[in-house]
């Protein structure tokens, strides 16, 4: 490929990144990263190839604007960074998610029917838990929300608020992942996922309000429970949007539907995972507090229920 055709070929992709980078022309810069990965690339494959130094510093030039526009605005612009974070968390996120309120309904539906059901059924069958949980587990919980022991909620082998938050991440993203990722199996595992962990849940949450220690219990789980179980039916939503892709792809090839669908999972998982991040910090630092009574836990996690929901089902709704 000569000069002429080189540039000829991406003349137009060098238009969109100038005008992106350029805040007069009010041009949508969300190509921008991509674009200047593209320019990089080029300006080295001009150099190689030394073409005329004319194209060279034109390139050049575009590629130092890119770069300043984007890691210089990352470097000097952290009131914008929070700014944009924020917006997304009470504006685009909520919007997406009322968007795609079929999945998660669907979501919803799988796990909270298997979580209620199971609560249900243990108070009239309570010996039926040692059929869905391993007895050590099952004595290990037991432990963990016994009223007479010093803390709440907390592992034997954990000592500490903070080494709690690490824990409580790595459990709640564990569930958020299995959530998503069985999506990629044609949306079976996505299922899975989340009618198993509703079963787990709900035979611990069961067993511990049979044996008399629902206070406790409820009362540890009140504070974080409403984001926390958003953030897993967030994450069944993506997931069964992926396998949706999969399985009834419509005129566009898997793979061209599974991109498509996958970036409108991602809004949907940032916002899974802002919310499980919250509810990691309230169940390290709050919950597992038992200096505090439970009319104050109670009322704390019906107030942050309401901010929730009140989230997801009004924020936005001023925007475009």
């Amino acid at each position: 490929m000569n000069e002429i055709e080189f540039a000829a070929r991406h003349e137009a992709q060098w238009k969109a990144l100038a005008e992106g980078v350029d805040p007069r022309t009010g041009a949508d810069a969300r190509e921008v990263p991509r674009l200047f990965r593209l320019a990089v690339a080029e300006l080295a494959v001009a150099r190689d190839r030394q073409y005329r130094t004319s194209l060279l510093d034109r390139l050049h030039a575009l590629v130092l604007s890119a770069h300043f526009a984007l890691h210089g605005a990352r470097a000097g612009s952290r009131r914008g960074a929070v700014a944009a974070l924020w917006h997304f968390f009470v504006s685009d996120f909520p919007r997406e998610a009322r968007r795609q309120r079929r999945y998660l309904v669907a979501s919803a539906v799988l796990f909270f029917g298997p979580f209620l059901g199971m609560i249900a059924a243990l108070q009239w069958f309570p010996d039926f838990v040692y059929y869905l949980v391993p007895p050590d587990t099952v004595a290990r919980f037991e432990e963990m929300y016994d009223p007479s022991g010093p803390r709440l909620g907390v592992p034997r082998d954990v000592d500490t608020d903070v080494a709690m938050f690490g824990y409580y991440i790595a459990n709640n993203v564990r569930i958020d992942l299995q959530c998503l990722a069985g999506g990629i199996l044609f949306g079976l595992g996505t299922l899975a996922a989340l009618v198993g962990n509703g079963i787990f849940l709900g035979a611990v949450a069961g067993h511990l309000t049979h044996i008399g220690f629902g206070g406790t219990f409820w009362g540890f789980v009140a504070g974080h429970s409403a984001p926390e179980l958003l953030g897993v039916v967030l994450s069944g939503a993506s997931g069964l949007m992926i396998g949706h892709a999969l399985v009834a792809p419509g005129r566009m090839p898997r793979l061209a539907a599974l991109r498509e669908r996958g970036r409108e999972a991602t809004t949907l998982l940032y916002g899974a995972a802002l919310f499980t991040t919250g509810a990691a910090v309230i169940e390290a630092f709050w919950s597992s507090n038992t200096l505090l009574p439970l009319e104050a836990k109670l009322a704390f996690g019906a107030f942050v229920a309401t901010v929730t929901l009140g989230l997801l089902f009004l924020g936005g709704r001023r925007g475009p």
